[in-house]
Parts: structure tokens; C-alpha cells; sequence
């Protein structure tokens, strides 16, 4: 005569109703921080855009600057200036 053994079927079911639980926080988790990592990605990405507007402005800026020089630089070199022999 041979014996077989078997599980019982409420054993195994409660195992894996006991896991569920622990699965469902685990996969919260999980998209809570998927969440946060979108959203710092996006205001990265914001930030960035922001400082790319910023410098372009500013770099407008200094090159308007650096014209005017350019101007007033060719301006005081288009005069005739006659020196005075020095005595």
C-alpha cells in the first residue's frame, strides 16, 4: 500500500491571502516613488528651460554691451586729435 500526502488547499490559500497584503503596499510604494521620480524629472526639466531663458537673455544683454563699447570706441577714434609738440 502507498501513502501519497497532500497539501491541504486552505494552507495554500492562506499563504498567498496572507501575501497579498504585503504585495499591495510593496507595488504602493513603488508607484508613489515612480510618481516622485516623474514629477522631479519634470520640474528639472522646468528648471533647466528656465535657465537656458535666463542665460540667453543675459547674453543678449552683454552683447548689447559689448556693441555699445565697439561704438563709442569707434566714435572717439574717428576724431582728428592734433597733439601739441611738447615743449
Amino acid at each position: 500500500m502507498s501513502t501519497t500526502t497532500t497539501q491541504e488547499p486552505s494552507a495554500t490559500a492562506t499563504k498567498s491571502e496572507a501575501d497579498k497584503p504585503v504585495e499591495s503596499v510593496v507595488d504602493a510604494v513603488f508607484d508613489v516613488g515612480e510618481a516622485w521620480a516623474a514629477y522631479g524629472l519634470k520640474v528639472g526639466r522646468m528648471a533647466l528651460i528656465t535657465s537656458a531663458r535666463s542665460l540667453t537673455h543675459a547674453a543678449r544683454a552683454l552683447d548689447a554691451l559689448a556693441k555699445s563699447f565697439e561704438k563709442k570706441d569707434d566714435a572717439t577714434h574717428d576724431k582728428d586729435v592734433i597733439d601739441a609738440p611738447a615743449s
